[in-house]
Order: C-alpha cells, then structure tokens, then sequence
C-alpha cells in the first residue's frame, strides 16, 4: 500500500493488545486522511468515518494482519454525501479484527463532479426543430455512478500530464487543449491514471477515461428532457457558440442577434459560463469533446451501459463549440464526423473517472 502511510506504531501497539483499530489511510490530492471511529455492542460494529464531502472512500475489514483473505471491501462509499458517516458491521467485534479507510479518490481538487446512476430518455423528440434522423430517442440506463470533469480538459492540465500544449488558441492555459485527436485523449487517459496511481492517489481498479457517448448526454442533461440543460432556447450570454444562429426548440434558428453579440470567436475558459444542475459547465459549446464510442445507429429499445458500435470509421463528439450554431449545440445533437485522427481548433475532450469498465 505505498504512498497511504501507514500509521506503524498504533499498529504494532493494538495488535499487541489484540484489540481492533482504526486506520485512516491516504490523503488523496492533498486532503487529510479520513478518520474512522468505532463503538461495539453485543457484536455488533458501528464505524463513524469523518471525511471530504464529494470524495470515494473503500472501508476494508481484515480478521489479522498475515492471515489467510488479507483485507477485504467491507463497504463502498462512492461520493460521500455528508461527514461524518456511519457503517455497520454485523459480522464484525472479534478481537483481532481490524478495518481501515482508504481514499479512492479525492475530487474536490481535481475538478471532478460525481454523477449518480440512473435511467434516461437519450435522443430528441420528433417535435425538436432541426434535430436529426440519428436522435432516435431510447431509454438508457446507466448502473454505475462515475465521477466527471467539471470542465473539458484544459492547456494547463494537457501539458502537466504530457509536456506540451498542442492547442492553437493559446495565450491563456485555463482554455480548454485542443487540437487533439481521439488518440491523443485516450493517451492522456491513459497517462493521468498511470501518474495518479503511482502518486498513491488512485486505488486500484480506478482509472481515467473518456466518457461514453450515453454517459456524456446523460451527464449533460442532468435530468432534463429539454433541448439543453437550460431549457428549449440557447441565446448569448448563455454558452460560446456562433451567437448569431440562436435557437428556440419550437421554431429552429433565431437571428434576432444579427449584430452576433456575444461572439467570442475562440475557445474560452471553462467556467465561463454558468454549470448544469450537476455542476458541469461548458457541455454546450467551447469545444467539440471526443467520446469513447464508435458513432453508428443506436440500439432499438432499452438499453443498460451501451458501448456503441463494436467498430467504426468516427468516433464520437458531443457538445458543439464556439463556431457552431446553437442547434448543433443541442444535448441531443452527434457529430459524426469525428475520424480518430482529427485534430482541430475546435476538438477537445474532458474525462471521466470510474472503477472498472463503464
């Protein structure tokens, strides 16, 4: 368990007393460890952990160190909702048994959201002006929560992980990284875990990837059934798109804004712009961000954590940006012209953290 310190002493002093102990482990991207408290009555265990509000923690029971089974998972605690928290252990009290908390994630300072499981419509409804034949609307359901980035990956982050900035709009490194290829952000997917891990900041089987085509919408609506997460209309002031097509989902394309006020004409900073309920911002517009699937027709019927097509000749990418129309903007919305080896002013991606495959 290299880099979640240890705590040797109280250690090696409760098991000399054969009593059961507490341990804190991990501080996880610069926070404290968790603390872990326990009060026993007839058998039974009662575990107060005291920890981050957002953060994953795994609480782990072991009968004694050196036996056969070593520690095992006694409970998960994906985004801790409140602090502190209580567990209970039935099974547990027998002297010699130990348990401990470890951090898997610390996401408060990693810029990453928690987005819970749950069932949605994906697609658009047939009444939604300028939608396209493949929004065919299904329902989805996602049976595992992941974390998300708040923002799409920026300069700042691109070039801590890989040592270089690619991008083209630069001059400020809180602007999303663009020109990036699929490739490019499974590689630094890849990377960040691999640092993550070895910095002790990762527990195992978590890892960094891009989001899936559904988790992405999914995460995007944050439990709207609208044209965007603000509603039926994108007008300036709201996102950063080409503000001269506005939209209405009723009518399609506005021009009220002929004078396009509020056009940046780049890529800005996330934040920029006010978050979904979930607390995501920039999901339409800035940049166009790569998803892992394959882009192909969608399954006919409901469906339970789709992968997308097995192969293809694109990948997917949600979102719209700066130079699109508002209704290429729309949750909803696929661009199918995303070849893997696409790098442009306007591609750029943010990650997804989860535990084993989505």
């Amino acid at each position: 368990m290299a880099g979640y310190g240890f705590e040797e002493k109280t250690m090696k002093r409760a098991i000399a007393l054969g009593a059961s102990i507490m341990l804190g482990l991990g501080a996880g991207y610069g926070q404290a460890p968790p603390v872990l408290n326990m009060q026993l009555s007839n058998g039974v265990v009662r575990l107060q952990m005291t920890g981050s509000v957002g953060a994953a923690y795994r609480i782990e029971r072991t009968a004694g160190f050196g036996r056969a089974g070593g520690w095992q998972v006694l409970t998960n605690l994906a985004a801790l909702a409140g602090s502190p928290c209580v567990v209970i252990d039935k099974d547990g009290g027998q002297p010699g048994c130990f348990y401990r908390a470890q951090v898997v994630v610390s996401p408060s300072a990693s810029n990453m959201v928690w987005i819970p499981a749950g069932s949605f419509v994906m697609g658009s409804p047939a009444s939604e002006a300028l939608r396209f034949a493949d929004e065919t609307q299904h329902t989805v359901t996602l049976s595992k929560g992941f974390y998300m980035g708040k923002y799409p990956v920026t300069q700042r982050e691109y070039l801590k992980v890989m040592g270089k900035n690619p991008s083209f709009f630069t001059g400020d490194l809180d602007r999303p990284v663009e020109e990036v290829s699929w490739k490019d952000a499974t590689n630094y997917c890849g990377r960040l875990t691999q640092q993550e891990r070895a910095a002790g900041r990762l527990a195992a089987g978590w890892g960094f990837r891009l989001p899936t085509e559904s988790e992405w919408e999914y995460a995007c609506r944050a439990g709207t059934t609208t044209a965007f997460h603000y509603g039926n209309a994108l007008r300036q002031g709201m996102a950063n798109f080409f503000t001269y097509n506005e939209y209405d989902a009723a009518i399609g394309n506005i021009s009220t804004n002929s004078s396009g006020v509020g056009y940046q004409g780049r890529p800005v900073a996330g934040g920029s712009y006010p978050p979904n309920a979930w607390g995501l911002y920039d999901m339409h517009g800035n940049v166009l961000e790569w998803c892992r699937d394959w882009y192909g027709a969608y399954p006919k019927g409901s469906v339970v954590d789709p992968q997308g097509p097995a192969s293809g000749m694109n990948r997917a990418m949600r979102g719209g940006y700066w130079f699109s129309d508002a209704a290429y903007c729309r949750a909803a919305y696929r661009h199918c012209n995303g070849y893997p080896g696409l790098r442009s002013g306007c591609t750029g991606f943010r990650v997804v953290l989860s535990s084993g495959q989505p």
